[in-house]
């Protein structure tokens, strides 16, 4: 029923639509040919009309015409004059220029005025922007994003220079692992949006919702000064420059997925939605942890009746792969005042199956394999359920003054089936047979109302912001069980048959019967102001003085329940037959408590009851208040440019625990930080600039990470404890960059950074390798070499009047990083890693592809590769080395085909071309002797900060602890433009 009323809903919007009337145009910018500043209150008006119009405080211009050919002159005070020729306007269709304007120089009168074409003109002005940012940045756009096969915001990070993504959801920038950055979206902060790591979970932005992407790499004062790696600025779609609504459906194919054989079990009938209905929620008869164990046995007994949960795993098909989009936008004029509004629904659902191989390793040599001790198979069954909604506004009222608001709303699920086999001690002949029904949903809103104002006179603009987050993650009855065979080849019955473990006034990962459920709810509001003014000295030097504040309030309130089947030994004799039923059956009602009655003398009979295990620790609730001011100076002198300025962060972090009986945890921290940062930028010439940037920022703690609650992950094995003696890390931060714009869109550049931590926080094993916790390590030391490029072919092979080379652009970006991070102040180790880098840093990070365009033919081809380098997924213990991620390559491919005027595009995407394993491993074959060949330990000296590669992956020497295999994933989609 909900199905039908989202259609009825979209063609209801496609048939309202056909009402409004189309608009044509002309919509751009105007910016100083010098700088790259956009120009407010330059003049254009359109030959031989009377259409004219004044730039907006960002140098924006919109002009309403009919179909055509024209000529526009642009006129500013200062400023040459400007005739741009050539400017096409085609029915329904607005046509975006950018125009770069030069200033006068020590002239009474006006000159000639010089005439350029509209294509010339756009690609000369937009490059101007491009070269002009303060900070070192790098991005990506919407129509990149198109010509990808991503489907969601994680997928796309993964493209930008310098970044890559681990666990399909989290960033590294620069080597540095998720919890070194910053995002927000449409300028305002996202919360971590995990329970267990700072980290947010970038797969839950559609990228068919993004504008574009930029991560922002050095510092400046009006930036937060949280962040180590970069500043991820997620920007949704705006109000349209022109009416217009487009629908895209697709399906996909998985080769080791689709249609081949699926394990699922009943959920609840949202589930396609991204949401439980309730269906696996907790009993309302449920009481409190607290009250439930004064329970008498029977009184327990009876509560366990009342889950009516479904334990059975049923055989299915998997079906293709779904994706789903309708966007609609509406531009209305009136009497010179602009509003637009813009709105978009997306549905996708991905099926993965995955197989996975685990294993565990007694300790031995470093230098020697280990022993093995245990081996189990998983097979993992998911379906993620990815929904979005977008609406934005805006209202212009007129070139000086506007406000819009912008809305995302996004239903993130994953619904996994674990079935797990294997033996846990290979010294004897016992079989484990254990499964998982683990249904995760993340609910994101996130609404910005955001005001721009200029006022002519004085050459002062503001800019603020109001925001609104709220997250809530949501884990409803996470149920595991587990059997045991003594010996599946016995001829004895009792042996070879499965039988439930089950505990008896206990719980624990160890046993069957387990039922989890977690509630993760946080807030982000808060606001912030930016007043920026402009002083013009001489026509060489002037400068931009920006002071502003920030104040923001975030809460998180943290609930989990542990509940496990125990049999019921009080009051009676237990039924042990019922060990031998199976998932389908175990935990029926009729199986609780007592199931036969006392008769002729014999003992009652009775099954399962229910204990509570949940600890104190399993809730807390937390806080921040931070207050940021700053001021910001961005002074320009000829070729020189000058950003510095002071940041002051007041940060107020609340943690409420309880630990026992009588015991609290009660954390309230506050501290001020001073925060400096300067950017020097040199252009050397018209396309060439040279940067130095310094600055000081700042990683605090999450909340996950200072608080005492312990979390099992059945996937991994490892408990996650929090430690609330973590130190906020301080870091020290120098850049220097040569970037060229050679002109058509291409660009060179090369990056060299260092990075100094004091106390970095780090993810490590304890000394049972089972629990990880985070810890303050004394320092550590980061650096490394950035190369990017993008060009033509055309330009390659010098061949100005070869359309075909014009057509195909190469783009590629690496880095070669090196980290150092000191752990003596940790207990003695004997694993040779006192010293080791840092836990998820990359040695090398490589993104390149080719691309095919032609708007003439509507053919667009493109190939994408990227492969990160080795890294620590967990810090070794006193005992345990680390456990290190093996490096993967990634090639997604692309062709396209426009029909129709653009109107209709047909889009076939291969997407894990190579479908490599992931593995995981502990190293041993630190302190080795290789005899490599000169270029071999020369690429690994580069590559890997060693010459024999010592923390590669040895397969024959090093203990594999996880393999996981992969399927290549094809699709094809159909959109439509009305």
């Amino acid at each position: 029923m909900l199905r039908f009323r989202v259609f009825i809903l979209i063609l209801f919007l496609i048939l309202v639509s056909k009402s409004f009337a189309q608009n044509s145009g002309i919509k751009g910018i105007i910016v100083d040919e010098n700088n790259g500043q956009p120009i407010a209150g330059a003049t254009l008006t359109v030959k031989g009309t009377n259409k004219s119009q004044v730039t907006d405080s960002d140098g924006n211009f919109t002009i309403q015409i009919k179909e055509g050919v024209y000529v526009l002159k642009i006129s500013s005070f200062s400023y040459e004059p400007k005739e741009v020729t050539d400017i096409i306007v085609k029915k329904d269709d607005v046509n975006f220029i950018s125009i770069s304007i030069s200033s006068k120089k020590n002239q009474l009168e006006e000159v000639v005025i010089k005439s350029t074409k509209a294509k010339q003109e756009s690609v000369k002005a937009l490059l101007s922007i491009q070269k002009n940012s303060a900070n070192v940045s790098d991005g990506i756009s919407a129509e990149t994003i198109k010509r990808t096969p991503d489907k969601n915001t994680s997928d796309v990070l993964k493209r930008i220079s310098g970044a890559s993504i681990q666990d399909n959801r989290f960033v590294i920038i620069r080597g540095l692992n998720d919890r070194y950055n910053y995002a927000s979206l449409n300028g305002s902060p996202l919360p971590s949006s995990e329970p267990d790591r700072k980290a947010f979970s970038f797969d839950i932005f559609p990228s068919n919702m993004i504008d574009n992407i930029m991560i922002t790499k050095t510092a400046s004062p009006d930036l937060p000064g949280e962040f180590a790696g970069g500043v991820v600025q997620i920007n949704t779609k705006s109000v349209p420059d022109k009416n217009f609504q487009s629908i895209t459906v697709g399906s996909g194919y998985n080769s080791i997925t689709t249609f081949k054989n699926n394990r699922t079990y009943v959920g609840s009938s949202t589930d396609w939605l991204g949401f439980d209905n309730g269906a696996r929620a907790m009993p309302s008869n449920l009481p409190t942890t607290e009250v439930f164990n004064t329970l008498n046995y029977q009184d327990k007994a009876l509560l366990a009746k009342s889950f009516q949960t479904d334990w059975s795993i049923n055989d299915a098909k998997f079906k293709p792969n779904t994706s789903f989009q309708y966007s609609i936008g509406r531009h209305f004029d009136i009497k010179n005042k602009v509003f637009g509004m813009l709105f978009s629904i997306t549905h996708n659902v991905t099926n993965n199956f995955n197989q996975i191989t685990r294993n565990e390793f007694d300790s031995g040599d470093s230098n020697l394999p280990s022993t093995l001790t245990s081996t189990y198979l998983d097979k993992n069954y998911s379906q993620q359920v990815l929904s979005g909604l977008l609406g934005n506004f805006s209202f212009k009222f007129n070139e000086n003054h506007s406000i819009n608001f912008k809305n995302v709303f996004s239903v993130n699920s994953t619904d996994l089936v674990v079935e797990r086999n294997g033996q846990r001690d290979l010294t004897s002949t016992g079989v484990v047979s254990a499964d998982v029904r683990w249904f995760t949903s993340n609910k994101i809103y996130s609404g910005q109302l955001n005001g721009e104002h200029y006022f002519p006179k004085p050459k002062i603009k503001i800019l603020w912001n109001g925001f609104f987050s709220d997250i809530k993650r949501s884990i409803p009855n996470l149920r595991r069980n587990i059997y045991y065979t003594i010996d599946p080849n016995s001829a004895d019955p009792i042996e070879n048959t499965p039988i439930a473990s089950i505990a008896s006034n206990n719980g624990g990962p160890d046993y069957g019967g387990g039922m989890f459920f977690s509630e993760n709810n946080e807030t982000v509001n808060g606001g912030k102001v930016d007043f920026i003014k402009k002083i013009i000295f001489t026509d060489d030097f002037l400068t931009d003085i920006k002071v502003g504040g920030l104040s923001q309030i975030r809460s998180r309130n943290f609930f989990s329940r542990q509940l496990q089947y125990n049999m019921m030994t009080i009051g009676g004799n237990f039924d042990y037959n019922l060990l031998y039923q199976t998932n389908a059956t175990i935990f029926s009602a009729s199986n609780m408590g007592q199931i036969a009655p006392a008769s002729g003398g014999n003992p009652a009979v009775n099954g399962f009851t229910l204990y509570d295990f949940t600890k104190y620790t399993d809730s807390y609730d937390a806080g921040s208040k931070l207050n940021a001011a700053y001021v910001m100076l961005d002074n320009r002198y000829k070729k020189f440019r000058f950003v510095w300025g002071l940041r002051l962060e007041d940060y107020l972090q609340t943690l409420n625990s309880r630990l026992s009986d009588n015991d609290y945890l009660n954390l309230n921290r506050r501290q001020q930080d001073i925060l400096p940062s300067a950017n020097l930028i040199f252009s050397a010439t018209k396309t060439q600039n040279i940067r130095i940037s310094y600055s000081k920022t700042l990683n605090r703690p999450e909340f996950r990470e200072l608080a005492p609650f312990g979390f099992y992950d059945f996937t991994n094995q490892f408990f996650t404890q929090g430690n609330p003696d973590l130190k906020i890390c301080k870091i020290q931060n120098i850049d220097f960059r040569y970037e060229i714009y050679p002109g058509k869109g291409q660009l060179f550049s090369v990056s060299y950074f260092k990075k100094y931590f004091q106390d970095p926080i780090e993810l490590k094993q304890e000394l049972n390798n089972k629990t990880v916790t985070y810890r303050n390590a004394n320092s550590a030391v980061n650096s490394g070499v950035e190369f990017e490029f993008r060009t033509l072919l055309s330009s390659i092979f010098n061949a100005e009047n070869a359309p075909l080379l014009d057509d195909i652009t190469l783009f590629s970006n690496i880095a070669i990083i090196k980290s150092k991070v000191d752990l003596s102040n940790f207990t003695s180790s004997t694993n040779n890693e006192k010293e080791r880098p840092l836990q998820g840093q990359s040695p090398y990070v490589f993104n390149g592809g080719i691309q095919y365009m032609n708007k003439d033919n509507g053919w667009v081809v493109a190939a994408n590769v990227n492969r990160v380098g080795n890294r620590i997924a967990f810090g070794g213990s006193e005992v345990e080395p680390s456990i290190w991620e093996k490096s993967r390559t990634f090639l997604d491919m692309q062709i396209s085909k426009s029909f129709y005027n653009n109107k209709l595009e047909l889009r076939f995407n291969a997407q894990n071309i190579l479908a490599q394993d992931l593995i995981f491993y502990q190293n041993k074959t630190n302190n080795s002797v290789n005899h490599d060949a000169a270029f071999v330990s020369l690429t690994n000296t580069v590559f890997t900060g060693s010459s024999h590669n010592d923390n590669g992956y040895n397969k024959n020497l090093d203990d594999t602890i996880w393999v996981t295999k992969f399927g290549r994933t094809f699709s094809l989609s159909i959109s439509y433009n009305f």
